[in-house]
């Protein structure tokens, strides 16, 4: 895990204009990308209808090769075909859209606070606070809304999850 932290503290991460339903009022991007396995209305055949699996065009590219092994070595024991990345942003409440199932979430960086929030009882309930860093964390994003708690340092969030 040391080894992949400090790849990600290095790491030229993109900004990502794709998942606004995890942005703050008046963000209109945020620092992430997507690696593994993802739904697509893109690339689809004649006839086809629906969404795609394939896998998403950075996780071919020779720059992204090095941070996928190395964060598919950390997940090894888990059970999923996305790996979403994250660096330095406090999402805001949301559902996840296209996951499947249970998500494993894990936090790395020199940070203080950014636990998980997660709101078990409702999106008006109190939320349940949880330290991810340096630990995995299971639960199902497409079923309890979920956002992170403010956060001082710099953080970056790796979240396993299936499409």
């Amino acid at each position: 895990m040391e080894e992949l932290t400090n790849y990600l503290l290095k790491f030229d991460y993109p900004k990502n204009h794709n998942r606004k339903n995890i942005l703050n009022e008046g963000d209109k991007s945020y620092y992430g990308f997507v690696l593994g396995k993802i739904k697509s209305w893109a690339h689809k055949d004649a006839g086809e209808t629906g969404h795609q699996i394939r896998d998403s065009r950075r996780t071919n590219y020779k720059k992204y090769q090095k941070v996928y092994e190395l964060a598919n070595e950390v997940g090894k024991d888990l059970e999923y075909t996305t790996i979403q990345f994250n660096k330095n942003y406090q999402c805001a409440k949301h559902i996840d859209g296209n996951n499947v199932g249970i998500s494993t979430i894990i936090g790395f960086g020199n940070y203080e606070g950014g636990e998980l929030l997660i709101y078990f009882d409702g999106e008006d309930s109190p939320p349940t606070a949880i330290d991810i860093k340096n630990k995995f964390y299971k639960f199902n994003g497409s079923l309890y809304y979920h956002e992170v708690a403010p956060f001082t340092g710099e953080r970056h969030t790796l979240v396993f999850y299936s499409v």
